[in-house]
């Protein structure tokens, strides 16, 4: 499965079996037939990657901000005591 907006996206879904939408399929604008099953759990598995990712670049920007404010913090102090000096 491919990653993007259209990866999961359908295009149609169709009754496939007698009664109960149990044989019910999506077609996906890649052209796969897949139970609606199976889409839902594509569709999770993509939307669960891309939290992952997000969650990690999150994490980096946290990481950046930290050692930001520690290098302002040095910078305000060595600053500071050169005007009392």
């Amino acid at each position: 499965m491919k990653e993007g907006p259209s990866a999961t996206k359908p295009q149609a879904v169709r009754s496939t079996g007698g009664g109960g939408g149990s044989g019910a399929t999506v077609v996906t604008d890649a052209g796969q037939e897949v139970s609606v099953s199976q889409f839902v759990a594509q569709l999770d598995e993509a939307a669960r990657r891309r939290l992952d990712s997000i969650h990690q670049r999150l994490r980096l920007l946290e990481q950046q901000m930290e050692t930001l404010e520690a290098e302002v913090g040095k910078a305000r102090s060595s600053s500071t005591m050169d005007t009392y000096a």
